[in-house]
C-alpha cells in the first residue's frame, strides 16, 4: 500500500473518530435535555392538578376529580396520571401505552428516554388529601431526537467527505515530490536516468531529490562512458575512419548476417559505385582531394538512401562503395538509383576534381537464397557495363531470380494459406543454455515448421521468404504463438516446473506493426497469468530498427504480462549499442558473426568484452548464437557471456 493511501486512511480514521465523538456528545446532550423537559413538563402538570383537585377531594367529589383529571389527560401529552388518597388508594388512574410514531424502533430501543415523573400533594389547609403522579408521553421528544440526529448526521457527513476531498488535494501537493522520486527510481530500475527538475520546498525531501539526481547523473555518466568505449571499439573494428561508413569487414559481416540469419525479406538490392581515374587525382592533387571525393560519395549515399528501413553503407574497397537496401520495390529502387546518380554528378562537377573524375554505378537485385559470390559477380558485371556505356554510367540488371522450387510465388502463397487454414504447423525448439551454471537450460527458441499436404516438413528458410513477400507473417506468428501458449498451458496444468518448458518466440517486424496482431497478442498473454514468466518474446535487431516505436510498445506489453523481452541477432548494426540503452531488454542474443570473429581477431574479442560489460551494467543478459566448439565456449566464458545457443548444444527438435 502506498504512503499516500496509508496517510489518507489514517487521517480518515482520525476524522471519523472525531465526528463520531461529536455526534455522540451532541445526541447525548439532546437526549438529556429532552428528558429534563419531560420531567419538568410532568411536574408542572402535577402541580396544576394538585391545586385544582384540592377542592373536589376536600368535598369527596370523586366525579369532579375524574373530570378535572380527564380534562388534562385527554390532551395526549401524558402517558399516565394517577390520583391517590392519603392512604395510598387510587381514586383516578388514567394511562396510555407508550406511543412512538415516525421513529425507527431500533432508534428508540438504542436511545430510550427515561424521564422522571412529576408528583404533587393535594391538601386543604394543613390536611393532606392525597397525591398526584404524572408521567409525560415521550412521543414528541423521540421525534425531535430522531430529527436532530438525522440532521446532525447529514451535516457531519458532508463535513467529513468534504474534509476527505480537501485532504486528497492537500496530499496531492504535499506528496508530489515523493511521486517524482518514485518515477525517478522506476526510471533508474528501467535503466533510464532522468533528472528531477523541480526541488521540493521541505528541506528533507529536497535533500532526497538532490541525492537521487546525483545518483542518476553519476550512473548515466558511467554508462555513457562505457557506451562510448564500446562504440569506439566497434568503429575501429567495423567502420572506415575516412568516411564513417562500414569498412569491408563490417560490410561482409552484416551482408552475411542478412543472407544467413533469420531476417526474412522478399527482395534486396546492392548498389556498387566505383570512382574512376581517382588515382590520377591523388598523384596530381594529393590525398586530400581524394578524401574530399570519398566523403562526397558517402554523404550523397546517406542523404539519398538514408531514409529507408534497412540499409548498409560501406566503403568496400579503396575507391569503391557498396550500398544495400532491403524490401524496396524495383520501381522505387530505380528512382533512388537515378537520384543518387544525379546527386553524384552534381556534387563531383562542383568539386575540385570537376571534369577529371567520373564514376560507374551498378545495381543488382538479390534474394534470401542467393550466394554472396553470385551477388557480387553480377554486381561487377553491372559496374563494368555502366563503365562501358560512358562517363557516370548507371546499369541496372534485371531481377533474374527463380523460385527455389517449381511452386512459384503463387504456389507458395497457396501452400502457406492452406497450412494456416488447416493448422498444419509443428514447433521445434533449439536449446539455449547457461554457460555459468553447469549448462543449465535457459529456454528453447521455438521455430515453426510447415507441414505440406503430403505430410512432409518444409524448412523455415524455404517458406518464410515467400510469407514475407505476401505479408503473411502476422498469420504465421499467430499460429506459432498459439502452439507455444498451448504447450505452456499444458505444462501449467501439470504443475511442471521443468526449465525445458521455458520457451522464446521470435516475432516478425510485419507482426508487431499489425495492430490487430498486437491486440490479439495482448489478449492471449493476459490469459497466461503466472505462466507468463516462462515465456520470452524476441525481435531481431533489424525488426527493432525497422520500427523502434512498435518494438518499445511490445517491450512494455511483455513486461506488463511478466514476459521476458530479448533482441535477437544483436551487435552488427552501428546503432546496436544505442538500441540496448534505449530499450534495455532482458537479454540480447549476439550475432553468430561476432562469435566467429572473436576467435579470429583480437579486436573482435575486445569489442565483445565491452559489449558484455555494458549489457551487464544495464542488467541485460548476453547470449551467444552459433556456438559450435569448446574453444568458443571457453572464450565466451572468459568475457562474461551468460548463455549460448548453437548446434554444439543441440539442433532444433
Amino acid at each position: 500500500m502506498s504512503l499516500r493511501s496509508r496517510l489518507f486512511i489514517a487521517i480518515s480514521l482520525v476524522f471519523l473518530l472525531i465526528f463520531a465523538g461529536l455526534m455522540t456528545v451532541s445526541i447525548s446532550a439532546t437526549k438529556g435535555y429532552l428528558e429534563e423537559q419531560l420531567s419538568s413538563h410532568a411536574q408542572d402538570a402535577a402541580n396544576a392538578l394538585a391545586h385544582s383537585l384540592s377542592e373536589s377531594l376536600a368535598n369527596s367529589d370523586v366525579s369532579l376529580a375524574k373530570t378535572q383529571v380527564a380534562t388534562v389527560f385527554d390532551r395526549g401529552y401524558y402517558q399516565s396520571i394517577v390520583v391517590l388518597t392519603a392512604t395510598g388508594s387510587p381514586i383516578v388512574n388514567k394511562s396510555l401505552p407508550l406511543k412512538i410514531d415516525n421513529v425507527p424502533l431500533w432508534f428508540s430501543n438504542y436511545l430510550p428516554l427515561d424521564p422522571s415523573g412529576g408528583e404533587a400533594f393535594v391538601s386543604a389547609g394543613w390536611r393532606q388529601l392525597g397525591k398526584v403522579i404524572v408521567k409525560s408521553q415521550p412521543t414528541y421528544a423521540y421525534q425531535h431526537l430522531w430529527r436532530t440526529s438525522v440532521q446532525l448526521l447529514v451535516w457531519l457527513g458532508l463535513i467529513y467527505f468534504g474534509s476527505l476531498a480537501l485532504m486528497q488535494l492537500l496530499l496531492h501537493f504535499i506528496l508530489q515530490p515523493l511521486r517524482l522520486i518514485e518515477q525517478s527510481a522506476l526510471a533508474v530500475q528501467r535503466k533510464h536516468f532522468e533528472q528531477i527538475a523541480t526541488l521540493p520546498r521541505p528541506p528533507e525531501l529536497a535533500r532526497v531529490v538532490r541525492a537521487m539526481n546525483d545518483m542518476s547523473r553519476r550512473v548515466s555518466e558511467m554508462l555513457d562512458a562505457e557506451t562510448a568505449k564500446a562504440e569506439d571499439l566497434r568503429r575501429q573494428a567495423h567502420d572506415d575512419e575516412l568516411t564513417g561508413l562500414a569498412n569491408r569487414r563490417g560490410f561482409e559481416l552484416r551482408l552475411n548476417e542478412l543472407l544467413d540469419g533469420d531476417l526474412q525479406f522478399s527482395q534486396a538490392t546492392v548498389i556498387v559505385v566505383e570512382l574512376d581515374d581517382i588515382r590520377l587525382i591523388r598523384e596530381s592533387h594529393g590525398f586530400g582531394e581524394c578524401l574530399v571525393l570519398l566523403q562526397l560519395v558517402a554523404r550523397a549515399a546517406q542523404d539519398v538512401l538514408g531514409g529507408q528501413q534497412f540499409t548498409i553503407f560501406s566503403r568496400s574497397n579503396e575507391f569503391a562503395f557498396s550500398f544495400v537496401a532491403v524490401e524496396l520495390t524495383t520501381e522505387r529502387m530505380a528512382e533512388l538509383a537515378t537520384a543518387l546518380r544525379q546527386r553524384l554528378i552534381h556534387d563531383i562537377e562542383r568539386g575540385p576534381a570537376a571534369g577529371q573524375v567520373s564514376f560507374s554505378m551498378g545495381v543488382v537485385y538479390f534474394h534470401k537464397d542467393d550466394k554472396r559470390s553470385d551477388i557480387f559477380a553480377r554486381a561487377d558485371l553491372a559496374v563494368e557495363s555502366s563503365r562501358q556505356s560512358g562517363r557516370n554510367g548507371l546499369m541496372v540488371l534485371t531481377d533474374q531470380h527463380t523460385e527455389t522450387s517449381s511452386l512459384g510465388s503463387f504456389g507458395w502463397r497457396m501452400l502457406i494459406e492452406n497450412a494456416l487454414a488447416e493448422n498444419r504447423w509443428m514447433l521445434v525448439a533449439q536449446p539455449v543454455v547457461s554457460l555459468t551454471d553447469s549448462k543449465k537450460r535457459i529456454h528453447g527458441e521455438v521455430l515453426a515448421r510447415l507441414i505440406d499436404a503430403q505430410g512432409q516438413l518444409v524448412p523455415a528458410q524455404e517458406f518464410l521468404p515467400m510469407a514475407a513477400r505476401h505479408r503473411l507473417m502476422p498469420d504465421i506468428d499467430r499460429a506459432l504463438v498459439s502452439l507455444a501458449l498451448a504447450r505452456l498451458a499444458v505444462a501449467r496444468l501439470g504443475q511442471d516446473e521443468d526449465e525445458s518448458e521455458n520457451m522464446a518466440i521470435n516475432l516478425s517486424p510485419q507482426s508487431i506493426a499489425d495492430q490487430e496482431f498486437v491486440a490479439w497478442l495482448v489478449e492471449r498473454l493476459s490469459a497466461l497469468k503466472d505462466a507468463g514468466r516462462r515465456l520470452s518474446i524476441e525481435l531481431s535487431e533489424f525488426g527493432v530498427l525497422r520500427d523502434t516505436e512498435a518494438a518499445i510498445g511490445l517491450r512494455e506489453i511483455a513486461r506488463d504480462h511478466d514476459v521476458k523481452f530479448g533482441i535477437d541477432h544483436f551487435g552488427l548494426d552501428p546503432q546496436a549499442l544505442k538500441l540496448m540503452r534505449q530499450l534495455t531488454p532482458d537479454y540480447v542474443k549476439l550475432s553468430g558473426r561476432l562469435i566467429r570473429d572473436m576467435t579470429l581477431e583480437d579486436r573482435a574479442g575486445e569489442l565483445l568484452l565491452v559489449i558484455v560489460k555494458l549489457a551487464h551494467t544495464l542488467d541485460v543478459a548476453v547470449i551467444a548464437q552459433n556456438v559450435e566448439s569448446e574453444a568458443q565456449i571457453a572464450a565466451l566464458v572468459a568475457v562474461g557471456v551468460d548463455g549460448g545457443q548453437g548446434y554444439y548444444f543441440g539442433s532444433p527438435e
